[in-house]
């Protein structure tokens, strides 16, 4: 599946490096137009300063220079102080306003300024030793990842499908219609399998509470404006780690070929379709 990338469009034009962030290990990967994908350097890098990590990966290995950098997160350090409640909340908020703006437009995934995005300070981090960096949230990461498989984008243009995404820490379902994000639902991952296909049921006919995500919680979700012609939503991949807890819940695929890398083959397709934001 990986090689397949050759001819999907998605390949580089320059060295291009890739981190995501995640709950357990920044995956590392260096894209390389001369090579095929399944011979690109990577490694999972463990600890702190990822960006610092990943510039000693490249240097020990003898790698050339990324003239692009791609980066995603959720994680973001916070005071102890602060309202794990109003935070969720605050997230949920940035990605409607997301959505209004753009129209859950793919192309607008990646930012060069991500403000108050989680993976703020891994942009920031990385752009002091990078120079030129973009950066995206994880979970648009995993939707860039999904949207990389022709048969999904394909599948939306013809009904609504379900993308999810089951990570370590966070489950995320992402509703998506003609190639566009238009409701979602993050939790975590120690739900139950009965209670987070309950409330898919209910986000994909429209009348799954925001409040009631977060009371159990999760952050939240976004519903109540879903279109009729998506018809429910119904066709479901499942990416991830820990997609096989899922399995019987709808395809469980890894468009790299190994879900640790997953999302950064996401964020290469994001820089494939264009301008960004």
């Amino acid at each position: 599946m990986l090689d397949s990338v050759m001819t999907s469009g998605i390949l580089p034009a320059c060295p291009t490096l890739l981190l995501d962030e995640g709950s357990r290990f920044t995956a590392a990967l260096l894209a390389m137009p001369d090579r095929a994908p399944s011979l690109w350097p990577r490694t999972r890098l463990n600890g702190d300063a990822p960006a610092v990590q990943a510039r000693a990966f490249l240097d020990s290995h003898g790698l050339p220079e990324p003239e692009c950098t791609l980066v995603c997160s959720m994680n973001a350090p916070f005071p102890l102080s602060e309202d794990r409640a109003l935070r969720r909340e605050a997230r949920i908020r940035r990605w409607k306003n997301w959505i209004k703006r753009t129209g859950g437009n793919a192309a607008q995934c990646l930012f060069r300024d991500a403000g108050a995005w989680e993976c703020s300070a891994l942009l920031n981090e990385t752009r002091r030793i990078f120079g030129n960096v973009l950066g995206t949230d994880g979970g648009m990461a995993a939707v860039l990842a999904a949207l990389s498989l022709e048969s999904l984008r394909a599948r939306s243009w013809n009904e609504g499908v379900t993308v999810m995404w089951a990570g370590a820490r966070h489950i995320q379902a992402f509703m998506i219609y003609q190639e566009k994000i238009l409701g979602l639902y993050e939790q975590h991952s120690g739900i139950s399998r009965d209670l987070l296909l309950a409330d898919l049921k209910d986000l994909r006919l429209n009348w799954l509470p925001d409040e009631q995500v977060r009371a159990a919680g999760g952050h939240g979700c976004i519903c109540g404006e879903l279109p009729a012609e998506a018809e429910g939503f119904r066709p479901t991949w499942i990416l991830g780690p820990e997609r096989f807890r899922l399995e019987g819940c709808g395809r469980l695929v890894s468009p790299f070929g190994d879900d640790a890398f997953d999302r950064c083959l996401g964020l290469l397709y994001g820089l494939s379709l264009g301008p960004t934001a």
